[in-house]
C-alpha cells in the first residue's frame, strides 16, 4: 500500500471496525505498522475480529462502543490517547444503510439512521478535537458514501446523513487545516460488505480493496476520496454537468420504482 509510512506507529481508533470496511481498514493499518483501536458495539462479532488479527497483538486493542452514546465515544478516544500517548488518526466508520421508500419511512427509522450515520461522527468529532488540539495535530476521517455525492433515489435518508458527513468533513477540512487537524471524507460506491446482504452488486469492489484506496487517500491528505474509480469518474461527471447526468439519475429511480414499490 503506498503511503504506509504515514501510519507507521500511529495511534488509530476505528467505528465499526468488526466488520466490512472497518475490518478490512483495521487489518491494513496494523500491516502499516500502526496501532489500532478496534471499536464496534457488538461485543461477540469484535471479539471474533479481534482473534483474526491475533498476529498483532500489543498493537490492537478492542473497544465495546455504541456511537449514538457520547459518554462512550468521549471515553473511546481518551482511553486510546491514554494507552498510546496521542491520538493521531480517527476513523468515524460505523454507519447503517437504508434503501427504502420515503412513504414506508417511519421518524423510528430517520432517528436511528441519523444518530448512527450523523451523530456517531458528530460525537467522534468533538470528542477528538480537544485531543488533537492539545497534541498539535490529528488526522480525522469519516466514512460517508457515494451517496453523499450524487442522489439516487429511494435513498433519501441515507443520502440525508451521508450528504451531512460531506459537508461537515469539507467544512472542518478547511477551517481547521492550518491547525495541522486534517480532515478526510471516505465516499464508497458498491462494496461486497455486509451491508448488500448476500447479494452485493456484481460491481462491488472487496472491502480490502476498498481500504487500501480509502488509506491512500488519507495518506495523502486528499479531502473527498471517492471510490474505486468508477465512481470518481461518475461524480466528476455529475459535479461538472448535473444537467446531462440526470438520465442516469433518472433511469435508475425508475428502475427502482419497479424494483420496490408494490405492483
Amino acid at each position: 500500500m503506498q503511503g504506509e509510512e504515514y501510519f507507521h506507529g500511529k495511534g488509530c481508533v476505528v467505528t465499526g471496525a468488526a466488520s466490512g470496511i472497518g475490518f478490512a481498514l483495521t487489518k491494513a493499518l496494523l500491516a502499516a505498522g500502526a496501532v489500532v483501536f478496534m471499536a464496534d458495539r457488538d461485543a461477540k462479532t469484535l471479539s471474533t475480529a479481534c482473534e483474526q488479527v491475533g498476529a498483532y497483538a500489543g498493537r490492537v486493542h478492542s473497544l465495546q462502543v455504541d456511537v449514538t452514546n457520547y459518554d462512550q465515544v468521549r471515553q473511546m478516544v481518551e482511553d486510546a490517547a491514554s494507552r498510546h500517548g496521542r491520538l493521531d488518526v480517527l476513523f468515524n466508520n460505523a454507519g447503517i444503510g437504508s434503501m427504502i421508500g420515503i412513504d414506508e419511512a417511519t421518524l423510528d427509522l430517520w432517528r436511528r439512521i441519523i444518530d448512527i450515520n450523523l451523530w456517531g461522527v458528530i460525537y467522534g468529532i468533538h470528542a477528538a478535537l480537544p485531543i488533537m488540539r492539545r497534541q498539535g495535530g490529528g488526522h480525522i476521517v469519516n466514512t460517508a458514501s457515494f451517496a453523499g455525492l450524487v442522489p439516487p433515489a429511494f435513498e433519501s435518508l441515507y443520502c440525508t446523513t451521508k450528504y451531512a458527513v460531506v459537508g461537515l468533513s469539507e467544512s472542518l477540512r478547511f477551517e481547521l487545516g492550518d491547525d495541522g487537524i486534517h480532515f478526510s471524507v471516505v465516499c464508497p460506491g458498491p462494496v461486497a460488505t455486509a451491508i448488500f446482504g448476500a447479494n452485493p452488486p456484481k460491481d462491488a469492489i472487496s472491502a480490502d480493496e476498498a481500504a487500501r484506496i480509502a488509506l491512500e487517500g488519507v495518506a495523502n491528505k486528499q479531502g473527498i476520496i471517492a471510490l474505486p474509480e468508477k465512481m470518481r469518474q461518475m461524480w466528476r461527471s455529475y459535479w461538472n454537468s448535473p444537467e446531462d447526468f440526470e438520465s442516469v439519475l433518472w433511469a435508475l429511480a425508475r428502475q427502482r420504482r419497479r424494483d420496490f414499490l408494490p405492483k
